[in-house]
């Protein structure tokens, strides 16, 4: 269970990486992009950011180049003498307990979900407590017009006590939830407004994206980068609606939906009852309503199929780019967080031709390495203790650098190699130990795992 812990967190920081690089690509880019297209096709690329955190694309990567299997199987070696990110891990991890930080989020993920539901089940509690159906004429005309016209079936239009603002609620069964006190204060026109703009929620099942989000939410629950993009996915969503709603307004219908905005505001702003399960007319910041009020009045985009094709692909560009990062830094997140490390010294492993291995009778080749048992390992010498590597087969040109002095832009390609490893003892005795182990044959990274074979020499002649 620990380990299954462990690799999750792990996991979520190296999706952590990825959406930051994504958001890090995109954000700078996204006024740009929206006068090339729509405000729809902005709400989607904010929905591929938010789950570049939760879509482990770089970890099928993982799976085949058998990093993955090698980090949870296998102890990761870490040099603690020989590079500065190497002296940085050991020192940060001589002071900080790692191993309490995967409980510590796996908390976080269950307390974050438990307050979601808590709070969803208290909407529903709220707006079924106080609920009822509007029989107003004018209300009841235009939300069958308005329906009829968009073929929308499983919603109702209702009333309740508990709600502050127009809004959008429920799954399979909808429900548009009209504050009781605001019923009177409409005219037909204003009424299809509200009406239109939550029609169109339903329409795009954005309360199905938002609570997906939401939840989603609990596994980032420590990035302030999701609430960020949270937050502008929301923003994006009303603008997206105010766009469809006033499309073919003229210019007189739109003023009057901008001054709507303000009405149903000023109303709001009495009886405020925000809630996190619901799409809205109005939102619950004040500076975004005069950012949707000047979209809705000066927008005029050019929404073409090439401006969607650019933008789509500069967010699936983003994406890769995103997912790469996290494949190159899977080592050093691994060696900060992962409990299968040993730290090792410079000089304890060399590695050697397979010919020396002659000058050890006492050992046996193995043919068949028991992969599952691997945990990276650190190759470090000191005077008592050294290593050496002894490849299986023909290897050809497996540079021989430390892990952290190469750049680690590549899915990792798995040698199996023998670890040699000599004790001196203080009686002049020596005990030399083989081990199965890896290594990645591009950026020299190398996991350790069952002993092959022990000798004992009651001399040393090494």
């Amino acid at each position: 269970m620990n380990l299954i812990i462990e690799r999750a967190f792990i996991v979520a920081l190296l999706l952590s990486i990825s959406g930051f690089v994504f958001c890090a690509i995109f954000l700078p880019f996204e006024k740009i992009a929206y006068k090339w297209t729509s405000a729809r096709t902005m709400v989607y690329v904010n929905t591929i950011a938010l789950f570049s955190f939760v879509t482990p694309l770089y970890f099928v990567v993982s799976l085949r180049d058998g990093s993955e299997k090698a980090f949870i199987q296998s102890d990761l070696l870490i040099h603690q003498d020989i590079s500065r990110y190497d002296g940085f891990i050991y020192n940060v991890r001589e002071q900080i307990h790692m191993e309490y930080l995967g409980t510590i989020w796996l908390i976080g993920v269950i307390g974050f979900f438990v307050y979601y539901v808590w709070k969803y089940a208290s909407l529903l509690y709220a707006v079924k407590k106080s609920m009822f159906y509007v029989q107003d004429d004018l209300w009841h005309k235009t939300f069958c017009k308005i329906k009829d016209s968009n073929q929308v079936s499983n919603i109702s239009l209702i009333g309740c006590c508990n709600i502050s603002t127009p809004c959008t609620i429920g799954i399979r069964k909808r429900y548009i939830v009209i504050p009781a006190y605001m019923i009177a204060f409409f005219d037909e026109e204003e009424i299809g407004f509200i009406l239109e703009h939550e029609f169109y929620h339903v329409k795009h099942r954005d309360l199905l994206r938002k609570l997906l989000v939401l939840f989603l939410n609990c596994l980032n629950w420590f990035n302030p980068l999701y609430y960020l993009l949270m937050k502008n996915l929301s923003e994006w969503t009303e603008a997206a609606c105010d766009e469809d709603v006033t499309k073919k307004y003229t210019k007189g219908q739109k003023r009057k939906y901008c001054e709507l905005i303000i009405k149903v505001l000023e109303l709001e702003q009495a009886r405020s009852k925000g809630t996190f399960f619901s799409i809205g007319f109005v939102g619950l910041e004040i500076k975004n309503y005069k950012w949707r009020m000047i979209k809705i009045m000066k927008k005029c985009s050019m929404n073409s199929r090439l401006g969607k094709v650019t933008v789509a692909t500069i967010a699936m560009v983003a994406m890769f780019c995103g997912n790469a990062s996290a494949k190159e830094l899977d080592v050093p997140v691994n060696m900060l967080f992962s409990k299968n490390v040993e730290f090792v010294k410079a000089g304890e492993l060399e590695e050697v031709a397979a010919d020396d291995i002659q000058m050890e009778g006492e050992f046996e080749s193995h043919t068949h390495i028991n992969k599952d048992s691997l945990v990276e390992f650190e190759l470090c010498n000191t005077d008592d203790i050294t290593y050496e590597i002894i490849y299986q087969g023909e290897v050809a040109d497996v540079p021989e650098q430390v892990q952290a002095q190469v750049e680690p832009r590549h899915a990792h390609k798995l040698v199996d190699i023998t670890l040699k490893e000599h004790k001196k003892k203080s009686n002049g005795s020596c005990v030399t130990t083989y081990y199965e182990g890896q290594k990645c044959s591009t950026c020299g990274t190398v996991w350790k795992g069952d002993v092959i074979n022990t000798v004992t020499m009651a001399k040393c002649t090494h």
